[in-house]
């Protein structure tokens, strides 16, 4: 890395190679630099590698570190291992697995163990859950997405392992911090009902889900082999973001620091945004007492002094507690770091639209930043929004690509064109029919330049018998016309395709949408031959579909993987999406993301849009009925009930954490947008609007006037 170190950092890496440091402060101090530093001399000292082992909470936060060992000038030798908690129990079990089949089938207890992605899990879930919801009517009070209401299943079976209580035991937590509601109890009794239905077959038959695997493990390293081996094999340790983590790593690492050769933990302060996947930075504190030294930076060397200001004066409007930071607080600075639009561009929603795409548009073609360094964030990126924004960046020539991890893969619009054709060249599968709707979607995504009239007129008039007809022998020559001559023969090219590979071998799901990504959509005249987002989906898309063909074929081997994986995707079940196998390359473009996704990367850029600052979901925790995250945590107090007062509280520390979490990794300037009439044409002003305007009102009185 290129970054100097400061006479603190220097300080705190000359600490002796044996030490086991605990390190904390401020997002943007410096502290991963010095992790990748400290990486860099453990291996000039003469630390094997492949003793090494870095820790982190998701393999994103790794990157400073993947660089490290990837430079070319690096001495050459065995690798340093860079690990999850999640990659670490896998690689424990495949080494140990016989050790554990106790708990495992009692009819096959050595078949290996069978590793499930989300969407195998979701798939089981729809074979083995889903008819004993229908069967029983249960959840029926509620109106809710298949695939959310499988995930907060599994969520559950996932906090009880990763917080450290029996799987059984999540009704009852969630029923003693409950109100006394009769409905509530039906529907958390029906969660652990389906979560133990669910629980049952994985043992049965060997299916490990990430529940199953953290449990596996837990029991693992309380033997003396495979303590022995972790000990033995990883003698240095670097932990970076301890804060992210869960209890489980925390009690890995009590027990495992005491005899490590060498150790750096990092840990960010006034962070937590992973609390709902079940981290707990209260906990993490609890390291401390392993460790030798304890360290702490909070000088700032990403903030400017504007944005510093402003972080300064936001942070005593938001919190009674004074910011953690040294620097000048002045409040004519404070106004430098953050920009508004004027009165008369921010009345409506689409005037705030106008006004971020224009703001945007000047940074990158006049002031000639990298798009990179610019993101536009939101606190829930809905698919109208998306569309607006998108739009109107396109219209101004500015590269963009949008993250949104917890939306389902099938709801892209790319990966429904997919599926859509693969159903149509697939006629055999008994999924049900194409509808009009999902070919006129289809044909919008697939063909460039086609509108929505010419894309029903098509799906109307060519593919109402469940199959697409020729579009150069239609008769009726008016509609020809409508849809055009030249439309058209890209119609008939996509419909040729289907049919040449209909007549032809049938391929493995994941190659025929390689095939169909490649040999046609990724071509001139077709929906993906520009658009860096759309291949970034399909990749995904692609990456699914191997490890769901995969994994089932370790399952079933006579079932249809393609047949099986459009089945799931009809009924609404996919798992979250994932980076795409070159997920350590950022384009270079401008990121669309909620906010939360922006702060798991851990990322600093030049530049931060805002958007919908009126909007309540700044300070608002996503409601799940059936589960609770802060329930079902170690710093939860047994049969303590949770009231208004905990939800008012809760959302007011998560505006605070947030907002400042993201001023902590900008540069230069916040762009806050804002309307008085909201994308539905509501009046509304959230918390974070209102502390805006108490802090801008208060800087007025005394400066002059913002733009």
């Amino acid at each position: 890395m290129s970054i100097r170190l400061t006479v603190r950092q220097t300080e705190i890496l000359n600490t002796p190679v044996e030490s086991r440091i605990f390190l904390e402060g401020i997002a943007g101090a410096g502290k991963t630099t010095l992790g990748v530093h400290r990486l860099r001399q453990l291996i000039n000292v003469g630390i094997p590698p492949n003793s090494i082992l870095v820790l982190v909470p998701q393999k994103g936060l790794a990157l400073p570190y993947y660089r490290e060992i990837r430079n070319p000038r690096r001495r050459a030798g065995s690798d340093v291992t860079i690990s999850t908690l999640g990659s670490l129990a896998r690689h424990t079990i495949e080494l140990f697995w016989p050790l554990a089949v106790e708990r495992l089938s009692k009819t096959d207890p050595y078949r290996r163990p069978v590793f499930l992605s989300m969407e195998m899990v979701q798939y089981i879930m729809f074979k083995i859950v889903g008819p004993e919801i229908e069967k029983n009517n249960l959840f029926a009070s509620l109106r809710i997405k298949a695939g959310r209401l499988y995930s907060q299943i599994v969520d559950n079976l996932n906090k009880a392992a990763l917080v450290g209580f029996p799987s059984t035991e999540f009704e009852a937590r969630l029923n003693a911090a409950s109100v006394d509601n009769l409905e509530q109890r039906h529907i958390f009794a029906d969660a652990q009902r389906c979560a133990n239905l669910f629980r049952e077959h994985c043992v049965e038959n060997n299916l490990l889900d990430f529940s199953l695997q953290i449990e596996l493990f837990k029991h693992l390293c309380t033997m003396e082999s495979p303590r022995a081996y972790l000990k033995g094999r990883f003698s240095t340790l670097i932990v970076d973001n301890v804060e992210e983590d869960t209890p489980t790593t925390h009690d890995l690492l009590l027990d495992w620091l005491p005899s490590c050769h060498s150790s750096l933990l990092i840990c960010d302060t006034d962070a937590g945004y992973r609390r709902f996947l079940g981290a707990d930075e209260i906990n993490a504190q609890t390291l401390k007492r392993v460790c030798d030294t304890n360290f702490a930076l909070n000088e700032t060397r990403v903030m400017s002094p504007n944005v510093q200001s402003l972080f300064g004066a936001l942070s005593e409007v938001m919190s009674d507690e004074a910011p953690p930071i040294t620097g000048r607080m002045r409040k004519g600075e404070a106004q430098q770091g953050i920009s508004l639009p004027r009165t008369d561009e921010s009345k409506f929603h689409t005037q705030m639209l106008d006004w971020v795409a224009n703001q945007a548009g000047d940074l990158v073609h006049q002031q000639k930043v990298r798009p990179e360094e610019i993101v536009i964030l939101a606190p829930i990126l809905t698919d109208s929004l998306r569309f607006s924004l998108a739009r109107r960046l396109e219209d101004r020539d500015v590269p963009f690509y949008t993250l949104r991890p917890s939306r389902p893969l099938h709801e892209e619009p790319p990966a429904k064109a997919m599926m859509t054709i693969a159903r149509l060249a697939h006629p055999k599968w008994k999924v049900g029919p194409v509808s009009s709707f999902d070919l006129i979607q289809m044909l919008m995504v697939a063909i460039e330049g086609i509108d929505l009239g010419r894309a029903t007129v098509l799906a109307e008039k060519l593919g109402f018998k469940g199959y697409l007809q020729s579009f150069s022998e239609w008769p009726d020559r008016t509609q020809r016309a409508r849809v055009t001559e030249v439309l058209g023969a890209h119609y008939d090219e996509l419909r040729k395709w289907i049919e040449g590979y209909i007549a032809s071998e049938t391929d493995p799901i994941d190659i025929f949408f390689r095939r169909l990504f490649g040999e046609l959509l990724s071509q001139k005249n077709f929906g993906f031959h520009t658009g860096l987002d759309s291949g970034r989906i399909v990749a995904n898309l692609i990456e699914s579909a191997r490890t769901f063909r995969q994994t089932l074929a370790r399952i079933d081997v006579d079932a249809n993987a393609g047949e099986e994986y459009a089945a799931i995707v009809a009924a609404g079940l996919m798992a979250e999406q994932s980076p795409p196998p070159d997920w350590r390359r950022s384009p270079n473009a401008i990121l669309i993301a909620p906010a939360y996704t922006f702060l798991l990367s851990n990322r600093a850029v030049e530049y931060q849009f805002w958007l919908s600052a009126d909007s309540q979901g700044w300070g608002r925790r996503i409601l799940q009925p059936l589960t609770q995250p802060y329930v079902l945590s170690r710093q939860w107090q047994p049969n303590q009930v949770w009231t208004d007062m905990h939800e008012r509280t809760t959302s007011q520390e998560m505006l605070f954490h947030v907002i400042t979490g993201l001023l902590k990794r900008c540069r230069r300037k916040v762009f806050v947008g804002y309307s008085q009439y909201d994308d539905r044409g509501f009046e509304r002003v959230g918390p974070l609007r209102e502390s805006l305007d108490f802090l801008l009102g208060s800087l007025d009185d005394e400066e002059a006037p913002l733009e």
